[in-house]
Parts: C-alpha cells; structure tokens; sequence
C-alpha cells in the first residue's frame, strides 16, 4: 500500500468517527428534546474542543452529557440579541467541552 493511499484510508477513519460522534450527540439531545445547532469540532490533530450551542435548559443537563461522552465543560458562552422594533431577544448558549 503506498503512503497516499494509507492516508486516504485514515482521513477517510476520520471522517467516518467523527460523523458518528456527531450522530451520537445528536440522538442525544433528540432523546432529551433539546435544540442543537451544529456541533462544531476544532481542527487539531486531536479532537479536544468541541462546541455545542444549545439553549439555556442544556445547563441542568451538563453532568450527564459529560458522563455520556467523557467530556468536561469548560467554558460557557451566553450572548443575547436584541433586535430593534422586536419585543424580547434571541439567546444563543455555547458550551466547549474538551476530553476528560
């Protein structure tokens, strides 16, 4: 096997893990009914710093979540948007977790 065609082969492992890393967070907040945007995974050599954005009832939910997928909240990130002429405003939550 030549070395391009070993890492097509291990790009294309990746790709697939982290598809299914996705999927599986995804079915989770579905079997909690909470809203999810996409996740978003940093681009490192490691998957180490994962960002969920959610809204605020995902906070009573965290412990289990860190227990579920061996992960560790280590920030939270709350902005609220006001929109001009509008009554009330738009939350937006984002949690990074990195690796336990």
């Amino acid at each position: 096997m030549s070395l391009y065609s070993e890492y097509l082969e291990a790009k294309s492992e990746l790709l697939s893990k982290d598809l299914a890393f996705k999927s599986k967070v995804r079915d989770w907040f579905e079997e909690h009914d909470l809203m999810l945007m996409p996740i978003d995974v940093e681009e490192s050599l490691t998957m180490d710093h994962i960002t969920i954005t959610t809204d605020g009832k995902f906070k009573q939910y965290i412990n289990e979540f860190e227990d579920e997928f061996s992960l560790k909240n280590v920030r939270i990130h709350h902005t609220e948007i006001i929109i001009p002429d509008d009554e009330g405003c738009k939350e937006v939550w984002k949690f990074h977790f990195k690796e336990r």
